[in-house]
C-alpha cells in the first residue's frame, strides 16, 4: 500500500513540474524565445560590461557581493574573469559570505563607506544588486571615488525604481503581509529570509545615480536601462502579456517604464 501511495505522489510531482516548466516559472524562457527572443538576461549583459573592461593589469574589487560576482547558475564566467586580472578581491559586511566565495580568495570584511584600500588603489570596482540596499549611496560612491584609480571605473547593476515592475513590488511589500512577501521570494527567485536584506532605493533612478556619482567626482560613461524577467513571469499568460507590452514600450520609447533594470559605467576622470 505504501508503495503505491509512494508511486502514485511520484507522478504527481512529475506532474506539477511538468506544469511549473511549461505553465509556471519555466513558462518564461520559451515564451520569451517566441515574444521577445532579443531579450537578455541582466546578468549577463553586467558580466560583458564587466569582462569588456578587465586587462591583466587590472586591479578589481567586488563590492558588497556576498559569495558570487554574477547571479548565474555556473561560476566558470566569473572564475575566467577573476583569473585574467592583476588582482581580485571582494567585500562585504557579512563575513560568512565572502568566506565561502566561489570564485575569489581574497576578501575583506569591511562597510562600503569605509574601506580598508589606499587612495587610487583599484581600477575597477562592481556593485551587482547592492545599490537599492545602501542606506547612504552618496557616502559609499565617494569612497568608491576615493580609491579608485585616476581613469578607474564603477560598474553598478540595480533595480529602476521608475519601472511598472518595481511600483507593483514596492506596493505589495507595504500592502501585503511580510510572511506572505518572504513565502514569494522564496517561491520566485529560491532565496531564504537570511539572503534578503532591507531595501532603500536612494539611488535608484538614472538620474539619482548619475547625480550620486557625479557628486562623488565621477562621470557617466554609459547608462543603461534593461528590461528584466517579467513581474509575473511564473504564470504564463500574464508573462506572455508582460512580455508583449514591454516589446512595444521599449519599441516606443517608453524604457523607463518598462525596464526593471539599471547598467551603468561611471569613470573616474583621469
Amino acid at each position: 500500500m505504501s508503495e503505491n501511495h509512494s508511486v502514485g505522489g511520484t507522478a504527481s510531482s512529475r506532474i506539477l513540474q511538468t506544469l511549473d516548466r511549461y505553465l509556471g516559472r519555466g513558462s518564461y524562457y520559451w515564451l520569451k524565445d517566441r515574444i521577445h527572443p532579443q531579450r537578455e538576461y541582466t546578468q549577463l549583459t553586467y558580466a560583458r560590461l564587466i569582462d569588456e573592461v578587465l586587462t591583466p593589469q587590472t586591479r578589481w574589487l567586488d563590492a558588497g557581493g556576498g559569495h558570487k560576482i554574477l547571479e548565474v547558475t555556473s561560476p566558470e564566467d566569473e572564475l575566467a574573469m577573476v583569473q585574467r586580472v592583476r588582482l581580485a578581491v571582494c567585500c562585504d559586511r557579512v563575513l560568512d559570505a565572502i568566506a565561502k566565495h566561489r570564485s575569489i580568495r581574497l576578501a575583506v570584511g569591511a562597510t562600503l563607506d569605509r574601506l580598508p584600500f589606499r587612495g587610487q588603489s583599484l581600477d575597477l570596482i562592481t556593485l551587482n544588486n547592492v545599490a537599492e540596499h545602501l542606506e547612504r549611496p552618496r557616502e559609499v560612491l565617494s569612497e568608491f571615488a576615493r580609491i579608485l584609480a585616476p581613469g578607474g571605473r564603477l560598474i553598478i547593476h540595480t533595480p529602476n525604481v521608475s519601472s511598472y515592475a518595481m511600483r507593483i513590488a514596492e506596493l505589495g511589500r507595504r500592502v501585503l503581509p511580510k510572511a506572505f512577501i518572504m513565502k514569494l521570494i522564496r517561491f520566485m527567485d529560491f532565496r531564504e529570509e537570511e539572503d534578503v536584506f532591507p531595501t532603500y532605493y536612494r539611488a535608484n533612478t538614472c538620474a539619482d545615480l548619475a547625480a550620486a556619482a557625479g557628486q562623488a567626482g565621477l562621470s557617466t560613461e554609459k547608462m543603461l536601462l534593461v528590461p528584466a524577467r517579467p513581474l509575473f513571469y511564473f504564470i504564463a499568460p500574464l508573462c506572455a502579456a508582460e512580455l508583449a507590452a514591454s516589446r512595444l514600450m521599449i519599441r516606443t520609447g517608453a524604457e523607463r517604464f518598462a525596464a526593471s533594470v539599471i547598467l551603468a559605467v561611471f569613470r573616474k576622470p583621469a
